[in-house]
Parts: C-alpha cells; structure tokens; sequence
C-alpha cells in the first residue's frame, strides 16, 4: 500500500441526488481514493480537494445520515459513485458500515460499487435484506496490470475470493468489467477466473475523455505493452474505428451468451462525448447488446 495521509472532515450532507441509474440518491463515506487507478473517473474532483490528504474521512455522515433520513426516505441508496466505500481507510473509520447498519435498520436497500475485498466484513449484514446489491470491479485479468493501472488496489486472489464470499451468502451480484481497456482488458480470462456461480456480468468500454487517456497510455507503455497501447490509440483515433471495435465485442458477446448461459451486457460511451451520467446499469440496459431484448 502506497502511504497516503488521511484527514477527517465534517461533512455538511450526506444523501446526494444521483442521475445514475442505479439508485435515486448516494452516499460517498470518503473524499478521495487510496487506490490511485490512474483511469479514475473522479480524479479530478479528488484533486480538488486537501492537497496534503488524498483520503478525506467524512466523520460526521453516520449522525448527518440519521437525521436527513427523517425528512427524506429514498427508495435506493448506491454507495461509491466518486470513491471506493472499502478503501483502507474504511478499516479505521468504519463509516461504510456504520451507514449500512443505518440504512438497514430503516429497510432501504443499497447498490454497492467496490473492487475491494474489506467488504467481507459487511456481508453478513447485506445479507439481510435480499434487494441489496454488489457491483464488483474485475475488468484485469493479471496483477501485472493491476499494479500499473490501479496502483494499492487489490490482487486478483483477493477479489477472486471475495466474489465467491458474496455468492457464499447469496447477496445479487454482478461482475463489472469496466473500464475495459481494448486489447488490455481479456474477457476470455475474466471468464476464466471467475468462480462458479456469476450470472451477471457487464463489459464498459473505456472512455478516454473521462479517463486519462495519455497516462494511461504511459502506463501500459512503461509494462512494456506497446502493441496494446498503439492499438488503444488506433481504436480511440477515429469514431468508426471505436464503433466498428464495439460492434464486435457485442457479437463476440451475444456468442459467449448463448454458449455459456451467462447475462453479458456491453455498455459503450458515445465517441469522445462527456460521459453520460444517464447510462443505464440495470436491465434493461441502454447501450447493451443490439438486438437483445429485456430478460
């Protein structure tokens, strides 16, 4: 783990309106990451913030989460939008499970985004209300890429085994290959890994725009990756080019469906546009596979 110096903060809300649509309001427990992915959606809005912190601890969001519950109930509650919920600092603050503790107490259901394996810890808890729901990050397929795209984040043998813990206790899961880096990312080996039981998987296409497209670049460069960088930059050079590799992966997609079962989804960002808060995660999903219809 890389050293990162935390700061404890008093936040002055903690439900959010949300126009991702997997839930209608969110909770974000911390300000900033401890897991620096170099592709982060949300680095910028870190770097606006301490710039001796890269973990803001928002104490108070537990009492402030309590009290605003009393004049507002939503109908569900996604955890993680621009931090990850169980990054290390969550061992010492705990203010991830304190907020689901809360959240269950008052019956509304949560999505979770992680890729971390601290979520052990609280599935016990999610297991107690069937409507709560896990979206787990696995969209690298060696640790040799992981080290180079994401930095403190887990090993594969950690989430590997955290995914089967999930399915141990029954909690709604879904595999979140994304972002997926063109000729990088591997669905056939996530496949591979995965353990027995994952029904739902979803491939995110990256998006350069959001996603820090030179260092990313740099990185994948500097693992001696190149072929696979140039053709990144081949894929994201023309819009036809990033159609024409989308338009395979959903007929490579639509095949794996048939043959193996699973529910694949294919979500793409349109071409070198602001990422599209709207894109829809739950079936049925805007931007999945053409032609499908809802399951």
């Amino acid at each position: 783990m890389s050293f990162c110096e935390w700061k404890e903060i008093r936040a002055q809300r903690v439900l959010s309106p949300t126009q991702i649509s997997l839930a209608d309001a969110v909770i974000n427990p911390y300000r900033g990451c401890q897991f620096d992915c170099v592709y982060c959606y949300a680095r910028k809005a870190h770097s606006a913030g301490s710039r001796r912190a890269c973990v803001e601890a928002k104490i108070n969001a537990p009492e402030l989460l309590t009290r605003e519950l009393r004049m507002r109930r939503p109908r569900r509650v996604l955890l993680g939008s621009t931090t990850e919920c169980f990054q290390y600092a969550e061992a010492r603050f705990r203010l991830t499970e304190k907020i689901l503790k809360i959240l269950d107490r008052y019956g509304i259901p949560v999505t979770i985004l992680t890729k971390s394996h601290l979520i052990r810890s609280c599935l016990p808890l999610l297991s107690r209300n069937r409507e709560n729901r896990i979206f787990f990050t696995f969209n690298l397929s060696s640790n040799h890429h992981i080290r180079a795209l994401e930095g403190a984040s887990p090993h594969l043998h950690h989430r590997i085994d955290t995914l089967a813990e999930i399915l141990r206790f029954g909690i709604s899961l879904r595999v979140h290959a994304g972002p997926f880096f063109p000729f990088l990312s591997s669905l056939d080996t996530i496949l591979r890994l995965l353990p027995k039981g994952v029904k739902e998987i979803d491939v995110e296409l990256y998006h350069p725009i959001q996603g820090n497209f030179l260092q990313v670049g740099e990185r994948i460069e500097q693992i001696r990756e190149r072929a696979a960088a140039q053709k990144m930059k081949e894929i994201y050079a023309a819009k036809h080019r990033y159609d024409s590799f989308a338009a395979d992966q959903a007929v490579r997609m639509r095949a794996l469906n048939r043959r193996t079962g699973l529910r694949l989804y294919l979500i793409v960002p349109e071409f070198r546009r602001f990422y599209d808060r709207s894109l829809t995660y739950q079936n049925p999903l805007a931007g999945g596979l053409p032609g499908d219809t809802p399951g």
